[in-house]
């Protein structure tokens, strides 16, 4: 063999050994890097809307005086869980739960984010209104159902995918005979499925080089459009209690279950701690 050939094949060995070095030393520099993240996904507390049974989607209702001691059971709950950031909706209830759980749960000094993609559905020209005392019947016999029982066993787990597309359909047929901007009409259950994934996966994403802990606060209806796109066995589409969590862990791209859908027990545990 010419001794220009043995050469140039030596170069290519030693420059094939340093860039499989390279990448070896890179995807263990990243897998490294990226720490497995435990989001703390939590209703809001009560509101004025919750104890009227209105539909509260982007109308920005308050908690209550029950609603603001459960956001400090929540807390109190919490104790002793660290987290590293917070974030919330940009709506009222979400914002004053988020910041009660913090201040009651040790982590005063954590800066609440919002984000508004963490909101709750929205219902358009249908907010507002008596939610199963109108609204909800309203679907059922738009779609064809005898009645709200019969809509929920019929569509099982999809109930609440079902409902808030049923809002869209009847709000873009403007059923109302509102004046309501586009902007404001009812989003569909994809595009909610969407945002909120959207936004739980970058809220993770950030948080992946140091890890840790992170309280999400975001509302019933539109935890529930984030759960029914991640086909979860676990998920029933049962309705979430206020101050309930949900516990995720996010790695290697995906958010798994890390104990019950609406788990009431750090709500429990910090009412029992106030109640002593």
């Amino acid at each position: 063999m010419k001794k220009w050939l043995k050469t140039l094949i030596s170069f290519v060995s030693v420059i094939t050994l340093f860039l499989v070095g390279t990448n070896v030393t890179e995807a263990k520099s990243t897998k490294a890097a990226n720490k497995p993240v435990t989001i703390y996904l939590a209703r809001h507390g009560e509101t004025t809307a919750n104890v009227m049974h209105l539909a509260q989607g982007w109308s920005d209702f308050t908690l209550t005086d029950n609603g603001v001691k459960g956001a400090q059971y929540l807390g109190l709950g919490l104790k002793g869980v660290k987290f590293r950031a917070a974030y919330s909706g940009d709506l009222t209830r979400q914002e004053k739960t988020a910041q009660g759980a913090l201040d009651y749960s040790g982590n005063k000094k954590i800066k609440l984010q919002i984000d508004p993609r963490l909101r709750e559905c929205n219902y358009g020209s249908y907010e507002g209104r008596q939610d199963i005392g109108k609204n909800v019947p309203e679907i059922a016999e738009y779609y064809g159902y005898k009645d709200v029982a019969d809509f929920q066993a019929k569509t099982g787990k999809l109930f609440q995918n079902k409902m808030q597309d049923g809002y869209y359909a009847l709000d873009k047929a403007n059923k109302l005979n509102t004046t309501l901007p586009e902007q404001y009409r009812a989003e569909q259950s994809t595009t909610v499925q969407k945002r909120m994934t959207a936004a739980l996966t970058a809220i993770a994403k950030k948080q992946q080089k140091k890890g840790g802990n992170v309280l999400v606060v975001s509302s019933g209806m539109s935890i529930n459009m984030f759960l029914s796109a991640q086909d979860y066995p676990e998920y029933q589409g049962v309705g979430i209690a206020n101050d309930a969590v949900t516990k995720l862990v996010y790695k290697n791209g995906k958010f798994k279950l890390a104990g019950p859908i609406g788990d009431l027990k750090y709500f429990n545990a910090g009412k029992k701690a106030a109640d002593r």
